[in-house]
């Protein structure tokens, strides 16, 4: 029976291959109802997946020193958004948010490629009497409702339980379910709280979820670590069992003696000191003749396979990952090592997460202008959002650069091979921060440093 089984697995494996070579693997044969569904996507495993990041899931613990690369580096390049208030626009609500912006913003990119989704919540605070940025572990989210038409978040669940301090000593535990709609806010709280509150929800808004990776038809993304978590976890089993060979392979005396009578005592009696025998911390051994002093090593080779495979699963997990391999500093090497082509893909890889940020940072900054307008009685000023200016030079390039522009820039206007308009396109693509905001406005600075357009 066990036979058959295996033929039968063999012969529709060889038939997988054996099909026409002019039959498209990548299609149906034949039409199907498909099955799509509108959930939102499943919750991430939360305590793994920050575990990883932490180095406090000790199963995979030995391959954390990966995530700087796959997280640190990208949320430190990615930045802080900058709030521009369109023109004739007060700025005083804007400086009174940008201080929350600049504290949350990291932790949410941080949450955001680690679990694959943050969600965050904007809320004002009676207690506290300033705005808040609820975080939400995309764990406790259990169900939400999507609008089949648009595709938008109506109603959202949440169950998570809540452990704290109620003295030095004394630990308390309550759990907290909520049900929030665009409407009302339900929130019953059992365990060492108990009670059910209903309260409406004042501006209508609902918890924004910040997805890394998002398939399509899906509020919910990926973590950084989806594709090359088996990955990471054979380095971690890998290494653990090479560091265990060398920690528990310690050096062996071998210790030749004479076959005289009583060699033994007169062995140790002839290398102790102060009545104490120390054969791995002395450094001269005293032999007579016919005896010798040897010690036993582990082979060089002996772990060798261990650290060409953790090499070679690091190389894996590199390209696996989609992240530019630059990011992973001494990793790559040898045929690997970084180019300038991969500095461009590495600009590329930030310009895609921002690009997965942009859409729900514009709706958090307008629902907090909005939340601080009605608490200041004023209204909301009309902005957009702006990231900084990403560049992979080095300070020496930068400088030949700007040498080069300052050396090209006046001869080409002076000769008319570039209008007023594409010299000032070419210098903000060179050096965003140019302050001049309009070719007329440029031509000015142009002129205030001394350089002078030839008249017609």
């Amino acid at each position: 029976m066990a036979k058959s089984k295996i033929k039968n697995a063999l012969a529709r494996f060889a038939d997988f291959w054996r099909k026409p070579q002019e039959e498209d693997l990548s299609k149906q044969r034949t039409t199907i109802t498909i099955k799509r569904e509108m959930k939102g996507g499943l919750p991430a495993n939360e305590k793994l997946l920050r575990g990883i990041y932490t180095g406090a899931a000790h199963e995979i613990s030995l391959a954390s020193y990966l995530s700087d690369g796959m997280v640190d580096v990208p949320k430190n390049m990615i930045g802080v958004p900058s709030i521009i208030p369109d023109e004739g626009q007060d700025d005083k609500l804007i400086n009174e948010l940008m201080p929350l912006v600049v504290d949350e913003f990291p932790v949410l990119i941080t949450t955001m490629l680690v679990e694959g989704t943050a969600w965050r919540w904007a809320r004002w605070s009676d207690e506290l009497r300033t705005l808040t940025w609820e975080a939400i572990p995309d764990s406790s989210i259990t169900s939400m409702i999507i609008e089949l038409d648009t595709g938008e978040i109506t109603e959202i669940w949440t169950n998570e339980q809540l452990e704290y301090n109620k003295g030095e000593k004394n630990v308390a535990i309550s759990t907290r379910k909520r049900h929030i709609t665009k409407d009302l806010i339900t929130e019953e709280w059992t365990g060492e709280r108990n009670e059910i509150k209903q309260y409406k929800n004042a501006f209508g808004i609902m918890p924004i979820p910040f997805g890394h990776r998002c398939y399509e038809g899906s509020w919910r993304g990926n973590s950084v670590y989806a594709r090359v978590l088996r990955w990471m976890k054979a380095i971690h089993d890998i290494a653990y069992q090479r560091d265990t060979i060398l920690a528990e392979y310690e050096p062996k005396l071998i210790q030749t003696l004479n076959s005289k009578e009583g060699a033994v005592a007169k062995w140790i009696q002839n290398n102790e000191e102060d009545n104490e025998l120390d054969p791995f911390g002395r450094k001269l051994f005293l032999n007579q003749e016919g005896e010798s002093t040897q010690f036993l090593f582990l082979s060089s080779d002996a772990t060798a396979q261990h650290t060409q495979a953790i090499k070679d699963n690091e190389l894996k997990v590199i390209k696996g990952s989609g992240i530019p391999e630059l990011f992973f500093g001494a990793l790559a090497t040898g045929n690997h090592a970084s180019t300038e082509a991969d500095k461009l893909l590495a600009l590329d890889h930030i310009k895609g997460i921002r690009n997965e940020l942009t859409k729900g940072t514009q709706q958090l900054i307008n629902q907090s202008l909005k939340i601080l307008a009605f608490m200041r009685f004023t209204q909301p000023p009309q902005v957009s959002i702006q990231w900084g200016n990403l560049s992979l030079m080095s300070e020496n390039q930068k400088a030949q650069i700007i040498s080069a522009y300052a050396s090209a820039i006046v001869p080409i206007l002076n000769n008319k091979a570039i209008s007023d308009e594409g010299a000032f396109y070419f210098t903000k693509k060179l050096f965003p921060d140019f302050p001049a905001d309009n070719p007329e406005r440029f031509m000015k600075e142009i002129n205030n440093m001394g350089f002078k357009k030839k008249e017609e």
